[in-house]
């Protein structure tokens, strides 16, 4: 258990990272762009797109580092529904039924992903090929999936939910 618990830290830290990382991208993109605009009457070609995909790339690990504070929203007016002697089964059921749904989820993305690469596929404003940064898609229900079978093998690792406290 202490393994799968430095192992979630270490997966935390990464994607965190990541994610200040490209929104540190996003706002340095988008602050040279007014500069570019105020100062020299033209803005930065591709900025604004450069700033989309990282915003992107961030709200899309965020969707990972989500679930693994258990912060994602849930049908609280359904709490009673299920005996309380049940809640630990039923708890472990769930994680076990949303990681069957993001790796469902996951294998969808995979075949995205290879669709964009063997299509070429290149986005509009910079012509550029998009399956590298689709490849955030697998890795954001992937990742969640692991977390959520970690969750429902050792429940003591399960954060309490966010705004629950």
């Amino acid at each position: 258990m202490e393994a799968a618990r430095q192992f979630l830290k270490w997966m935390w830290r990464l994607e965190a990272t990541i994610c200040v990382v490209t929104f540190s991208v996003t706002a340095i993109a988008l602050i040279a762009d007014v500069l570019g605009r105020e100062f020299f009457g033209d803005g930065i070609f591709g900025a604004q797109r450069v700033a989309v995909w990282s915003t992107a790339i961030a709200g899309l690990v965020g969707f990972a580092l989500v679930t693994a504070e258990r912060g994602h929203l849930r049908p609280q007016f359904a709490d009673g529904w299920i005996p309380a002697r049940y809640n630990r089964s039923f708890d472990r059921f769930a994680e076990l039924l949303s990681a069957v749904i993001c790796i469902g989820l996951g294998i969808y993305a995979v075949e995205f992903v290879q669709s964009s690469a063997q299509l070429k596929e290149r986005g509009l404003a910079i012509p550029i090929l998009v399956w590298p940064i689709q490849l955030i898609l697998p890795w954001m229900f992937f990742s969640s999936a692991l977390r959520h079978l970690i969750f429902a093998t050792w429940m003591e690792l399960r954060p309490e939910p966010k705004g629950e406290q």
